[in-house]
């Protein structure tokens, strides 16, 4: 039996970009579930007001890849938007799924 994963992402937004910022990911955010994600939360670190993090469920440990292969991707339409809204660009998302035990 498959069971599901707990992903997490973490990182920091440059202050320039921050209305920028919550336009794409208010995008994002409506277009997870098309990726079966499920149980989406998107929030500011209580520690760093420049650090976000999401939490999101996916079904699968294929779902997990292929939603960071797009993720950390420049070139999703999308996605690579917040290339230039990230400290350090993309690759300086840390991106980590957790499998679920029950």
């Amino acid at each position: 039996m498959k069971k599901p994963l707990q992903i997490y992402l973490e990182y920091e937004i440059k202050q320039s970009f921050h209305h920028q910022y919550l336009q794409i990911m208010g995008n994002i955010i409506q277009s997870l579930p098309q990726y079966d994600a499920m149980n989406i939360r998107w929030e500011k670190s209580e520690a760093d007001s420049n650090r976000y993090i999401e939490t999101f469920v996916v079904p699968t440990e294929a779902h997990f890849y292929a939603l960071k292969r797009l993720r950390t991707s420049r070139c999703h339409l999308l996605f690579g938007l917040l290339d230039d809204c990230i400290c350090g660009g993309l690759e300086e998302m840390k991106y980590i799924g957790l499998k679920k035990s029950s």
